[in-house]
């Protein structure tokens, strides 16, 4: 028997990964812990990496989307990878990428050399995420214990994308922005020496190649989109430079979609878009990513900013979204054996709604528990919701595809929280500029102020920075800092309570698409099933 099929005792790598289940699942959790952490972790330091850089609101959006493009550009071709070339072997390379990236980006001297950094760490996010459910798939094989394993996945990836701005408050308020970075090496260095000498090679025997050309078509239309979605606030929709980019990413879309079609080994495949269920389920993947969690980075902001907290105090208010969403993560086997994949995807995604929809309606004279109610239902939906999709995604693809079939509905999460973040940020960068002009117009003695230093005030307010921009106010213009901060305060808000009002009507589109998808299959399966019933035997005997 070949050294690839078999171990040095002589069993297979699968056994030898069934030998090892607990193992296995550690370092895929801790894997996906780090990798949610630093997707979310980066909102605490956003405050300080602005003073920094005097980085604008379209650079900050990229230290965000920098991160999931390329996890949502590469994703299905390290799926493709680690099925042909071995999954531990994708591990390792992942998470050796990820701490060098994480490293270098400590040493940034500038917002453009940060964002190109987190790019690099974003492609050894893609790799660790594109094995991770693979890894479980094969270590995990009996239902029971698969779906154990899968809700303690979906708890660690819930808990640690909303527990990050608490940790990175800690980190941010203590050491400073860099830390945030600094924290994963020691723990990626000791997790890639653990993989290299404790994780069994769980490689298939597929034969597929990389599909190179498609991963390129995908990430083009995803920047495109991404750069027309952060431009059209200060460009408008109707710019030559905004509209040639949204045409440029329909284009490579639908290039991508078409030469899935024609290549021998798709990154994503099509076939699948047939399976009962899957649409429903692509729908809230991108839905939920798209609303809650990218407006979590605005909220973050928004509570430093204009509620003055510290980085830390920030986290800390953050924290019933992590408690909730890992109590129900936490619970979420027995409602994926209770309820139907549509039921359960529609509900949780109308809970994620519903806490989107809470956020908004702040006042000048509400306190940050305003926000409670909205975290409390909207974690628990987020924690059932994440769940749900990680067990329904190993539903539409055989084990061996495992991989292609986790990595289509993370690249369709990543795609989510990237256009999230741009169109939120648009959003909320456009309302805060326009309230923060028309309110300075009416301070008393605004005339005499340089228009140079209005200008820098508006954008400022449009980048995030709330009432803090008052302490660079100069000396001369003291007098005027308390209407001034009126100004910055009240612009910010109505940039938050837009930016939720617009989340929620997302979600409630996308709770009524996907439920109207759900009940489409249910329909066709039913059909179908009536069609392949066996005719009735005949009641009459031969003679």
């Amino acid at each position: 028997m070949s050294s690839t099929a078999t171990t040095a005792r002589g069993s297979t790598p699968v056994d030898a990964a069934l030998r090892r289940p607990t193992l296995v699942l550690f370092m895929v959790c801790v894997a996906i812990f780090m990798l949610m952490l630093d997707a979310m972790v980066v909102s605490a330091a956003l405050g300080e990496i602005r003073s920094d850089f005097d980085a604008s609101i379209d650079g900050l959006q990229w230290v965000v989307d920098a991160y999931s493009i390329p996890l949502a550009g590469v994703l299905l071709t390290f799926a493709t990878l680690g099925d042909r070339y071995g999954r531990r072997r994708m591990y390792v390379i992942g998470m050796a990428v990820f701490t060098g990236a994480s490293l270098a980006m400590t040493l940034s001297q500038s917002i453009v050399q940060l964002n190109v950094l987190r790019g690099v760490q974003g492609i050894g996010a893609a790799m660790l995420f594109a094995v991770a459910l693979p890894l479980l798939a094969v270590a995990f094989p009996e239902a029971g214990a698969r779906a154990k394993a899968i809700g303690t996945y979906g708890a660690v990836m819930a808990s640690a994308t909303v527990l990050g701005p608490v940790i990175g408050g800690a980190l941010v308020t203590q050491f400073g922005w860099r830390s945030i970075f600094l924290i994963n090496v020691p723990i990626g260095i000791a997790i890639t020496v653990l993989a290299l000498r404790k994780m069994p090679e769980t490689a298939s025997t597929l034969n597929q190649r990389a599909d190179w050309l498609g991963s390129l078509l995908l990430t083009g239309g995803l920047v495109a989109g991404v750069l027309a979605l952060t431009r059209s606030h200060a460009l408008g929709w109707t710019s030559p430079t905004v509209i040639s980019l949204l045409v440029g990413a329909v284009v490579l879309v639908i290039g991508f979609l078409c030469w899935q079609t024609r290549v021998k080994h798709p990154l994503f495949d099509i076939s699948m878009v047939r399976k009962p269920g899957f649409t429903g389920t692509a729908i809230a993947s991108v839905a939920h990513m798209a609303t809650l969690m990218a407006a979590a980075t605005y909220l973050a902001l928004f509570l430093m900013g204009t509620e003055g907290c510290t980085p830390l105090e920030m986290g800390l208010r953050l924290l019933p979204i992590s408690l909730c969403a890992m109590i129900a993560a936490a619970l979420s086997p027995s409602l994926v054996r209770r309820v139907s994949l549509g039921a359960g995807t529609t509900v949780t995604l109308a809970m994620v709604t519903m806490g989107m929809y809470l956020l908004g309606n702040y006042r000048h004279d509400d306190s940050w528990t305003h926000f409670l109610p909205g975290m409390i239902i909207g974690g628990l939906g987020i924690g059932a919701l994440t769940a749900v999709n990680q067990a329904a995604s190993l539903t539409f693809a055989s084990q061996e595809n495992a991989g292609m079939s986790s990595a289509t509905f993370g690249t369709l999460r990543q795609v989510g929280m990237a256009m999230g973040i741009a169109g939120l940020g648009a959003i909320f960068s456009h309302v805060a500029e326009d309230r923060a002009e028309s309110g300075l117009a009416a301070v008393p003695g605004v005339a005499s102020v340089p228009q140079n230093l209005k200008e820098q005030f508006v954008d400022q307010v449009g980048s995030g920075s709330g009432h803090e921009v008052v302490g660079a106010v100069p000396a001369q213009f003291r007098d005027a800092v308390p209407a001034l901060t009126r100004v910055a305060d009240n612009a910010s808000i109505d940039a938050l309570n837009a930016l939720a009002n617009l989340g929620a009507i997302v979600g409630a589109a996308s709770v009524v698409i996907a439920g109207i998808a759900f009940v489409i299959d249910r329909r066709r399966v039913s059909r179908r099933q009536q069609e392949q019933k066996p005719e009735p035997a005949s009641l009459s005997v031969p003679v």
